[in-house]
């Protein structure tokens, strides 16, 4: 498959809300604003779908803990309040509600569409800027394209990563069905290397994972990663994005936050969180992004009536 190594261990992608709020409370680089001045509280809005599966009492310990360390390095009091969903983050965030918003790349590109002042703050980086979706199989399965997994059984793991089944659903209806009908049966494994022990060990005849994901287990795992191969990918995603709209904030404030994060990365305590929100670091929009975010939006438009051209071939 030609990929490289990852530098930090995977399956930890439930808690890359956690991971992007610690760096939009400490950081809006390269902004000004002449805004309302600093909040009483930062509230920080998240969409629901960006919880991981089955991890709530882990990450409301995580959130406490962020919450302290939030007030700790920038001296404000802070709210993280989880909505409906990333549309209602929008909203709240027009209407000034929200300081912050916290969105997966691709809602970050439904939601820029719709309000051209939300602007990216940064992403969160997990080794590679822009994630791709794998569909692996075992190298004696016959499939050779998407279609020809009609019926198998196909395993997704419960990693936050929602862009894994947007692909996979979008891949589903430009074949006539929907995910469920399209597959005969889809398991839930709670890490990446689950989802492939699960196809090495013939509990699936696929997994959908991301790049990082299968550099780890290649890794960990060379006798298993051998039996192996790559059906289908999908084309780049934006990853998980911090945006802001308009001026809310004071420049002091923005000033402090943006010192923060520039200097996170330095501090004992900045690295240590990174390593436990299983992140390689942040980074400012590079000068692609835009056009990453517009192919997005084209091959995977919100209302899911698109054909999604994201099944490329193999590198």
């Amino acid at each position: 498959m030609g990929l490289r190594s990852t530098l930090l261990p995977h399956g930890g992608q439930r808690l890359f809300l956690v991971g992007c709020i610690f760096a939009a409370a400490l950081g809006f680089v390269g902004t000004s604003a002449t805004g309302q001045g600093k909040p009483d509280v930062l509230r920080i809005g998240t969409s629901r779908s960006m919880l991981g599966d089955g991890q709530a009492k882990k990450e409301k310990g995580a959130m406490e803990t962020l919450k302290e360390f939030i007030k700790e390095e920038t001296g404000m009091e802070n709210e993280i309040l989880s909505q409906k969903n990333w549309q209602e983050v929008l909203d709240k965030m027009v209407k000034k509600e929200l300081h912050l918003g916290v969105f997966q790349g691709y809602e970050f590109a439904w939601a820029q569409e719709k309000q051209p002042e939300l602007k990216a703050l940064a992403l969160a980086i997990n080794v590679y800027r822009y994630p791709v979706g794998y569909l692996v199989t075992l190298k004696d399965n016959p499939a050779k394209d998407f279609k020809s997994l009609q019926g198998q059984t196909l395993a997704i793991p419960g990693t936050g990563q929602h862009f894994l089944r947007l692909f996979v659903e979008r891949e589903a209806e430009a074949n006539g069905k929907t995910m469920d009908t399209f597959f005969g049966k889809t398991t839930t494994p709670e890490t990446a290397e689950e989802g492939l022990d699960e196809v090495v060990d013939g509990k699936a005849q696929a997994v959908i994972v991301d790049r990082a994901g299968l550099d780890t287990y290649k890794r960990r795992k060379p006798g298993r990663f051998v039996k192996l191969r790559e059906v289908v990918h999908s084309q780049p995603f934006p990853p998980v994005v911090i945006g802001y709209y308009n001026h809310v904030l004071d420049t002091a404030t923005l000033m402090r936050f943006s010192k923060g994060v520039l200097e996170a990365s330095q501090k004992e305590k900045g690295e240590t969180i990174l390593t436990m929100f299983r992140l390689s670091g942040f980074e400012a929009p590079p000068e692609d992004f835009g056009k990453v975010l517009a192919a997005t939006r084209q091959a995977y438009p919100p209302e899911g009536k698109g054909k999604g051209k994201a099944a490329g071939p193999k590198e």
